[in-house]
């Protein structure tokens, strides 16, 4: 979910400092981490939550916190997901790697195997975080709550939402926005032959966001057969321990991933929505 730069003003009440907790050395640079509340402060500038692509040489890799596979009927998807830092703002960020292999022995016939995911973003206090600017746009896309459905309420199709138009087709694919070509890429399947589908995610923004959950899906674009998902995220409350979200693996995609990416197809009147 990257924006352009935009100033946001942060509640009065208080500025965030990071600081890695040290207690276990294994993972001292990865998964602990706490936010302090300053005695006194002035207003500040919160960096506005961003994502998709970060260059990769401003990064020093942190361990991997979750890194797990499963076997589909189409194939095998894996997801690789942990800390990092940004050598150029001194941020953290969360990065994510999701990975669909087709399975060879099957034969599929599939020209283009891509991934589609959606996002739900809360501020912290738990409220949906509302994007501002020219990506205000993604707020009006989100998914409502209707337990009886089975459909979360918050998820939007993660997208850069000020490259594209109302009533004007535009891509769900999260590689059309941030294609982190060093790190991923497209995949087929054509008879014996086969390659990996891929995406690769960096979620950052967390003075603000308290936590992120994601559904990553992969989808052949011919015939709009989905492949299978991935629900993946992190939690960093004001106070407190950082941690990696359980992955999860489906099939199909969720009700609320369907939900969101109708929201998006209706909104910007692209045909032939599943």
């Amino acid at each position: 979910m990257r924006v352009r730069r935009i100033s946001v003003r942060f509640r009065s009440c208080c500025i965030f400092a990071l600081a890695l907790v040290l207690s276990q050395a294994a993972r001292e640079r990865s998964v602990a981490a706490v936010r302090f509340f300053p005695a006194a402060f002035e207003p500040t500038l919160s960096p506005i939550p961003k994502s998709g692509s970060v260059a990769p040489a401003l990064l020093k890799r942190a361990p991997v916190a979750g890194q797990v596979s499963f076997r589909l009927r189409s194939g095998r998807l894996a997801a690789n997901v942990g800390w990092t830092v940004d050598d150029d703002t001194s941020s953290d960020v969360l990065r994510g790697h999701i990975e669909y292999r087709p399975d060879p022995a099957q034969r599929r016939s599939c020209s283009s195997i891509r991934f589609i995911q959606v996002a739900k973003t809360t501020q912290n206090g738990g409220a949906d975080y509302n994007w501002q600017g020219q990506e205000e746009r993604r707020n009006l896309l989100r998914t409502s709550s209707d337990n009886a459905a089975g459909i979360r309420g918050g998820y939007f199709v993660d997208h850069e939402a000020f490259a594209c138009k109302p009533a004007t087709p535009c891509s769900p694919y999260f590689r059309d926005h941030w294609p982190n070509s060093d790190e991923s890429g497209d995949g087929f399947q054509r008879g014996s032959g086969s390659a990996p589908a891929s995406l690769v995610d960096y979620p950052s923004g967390w003075e603000t966001l308290e936590q992120i959950s994601l559904e990553s899906c992969a989808r052949c674009v011919g015939n709009g057969e989905f492949l299978g998902c991935a629900e993946w995220g992190a939690r960093w409350p004001a106070q407190g321990q950082r941690d990696i979200a359980p992955i999860r693996f489906r099939e199909t995609p969720s009700r609320t991933f369907r939900a969101a990416l109708r929201e998006f197809d209706q909104f910007y009147s692209r045909p032939n929505a599943p």
